[in-house]
């Protein structure tokens, strides 16, 4: 890393936000935090961060993916990179894909999915990964 990169956490689940600060801050990066899709929307009118990570399953099933879509189709943020976290598929094989498939169906605002518990070396790497090329 070159410049400390600054990532934008956005997860329902204090824990999940306190434990990825500590790991992403510990590894150069600088990190701010939101607990919502309307939380980050003004963090990210505030600055915009070099990356985001975003639960999908916050308040809603599906508020990650609303702020993600809504962000792709938003010119200023349209280029963010995305990084979705989920427990999604947990979810899926505990409660059966029935009631998910509004879910299944729709085309994956992000390229990038890291499935909760989170591997935090797996997600280092990729992270240096998007953000050299970004």
């Amino acid at each position: 890393m070159t410049k400390p990169y600054e990532i934008l956490v956005v997860d329902d689940d204090m824990d999940i936000r306190d434990s990825l600060q500590i790991i992403l801050e510990k590894n150069g990066y600088k990190v701010r935090l939101a607990k919502n899709g309307a939380e980050a929307l003004k963090e990210l009118n505030v600055k915009k961060p070099d990356l985001m990570i975003l639960d999908i399953m916050m308040s809603t099933d599906t508020e990650g993916f609303d702020l993600a879509f809504e962000l792709k189709n938003t010119p200023a943020f349209s280029n963010l990179p995305i990084v979705m976290l989920t427990s999604f598929m947990e979810k899926v094989r505990e409660e059966g894909p029935d009631q998910f498939q509004h879910i299944l169906g729709e085309e994956w605002p992000a390229k990038w999915l890291f499935e909760k518990p989170i591997d935090s070396a797996k997600l280092l790497k990729k992270l240096d990964g998007i953000l050299k090329t970004a």
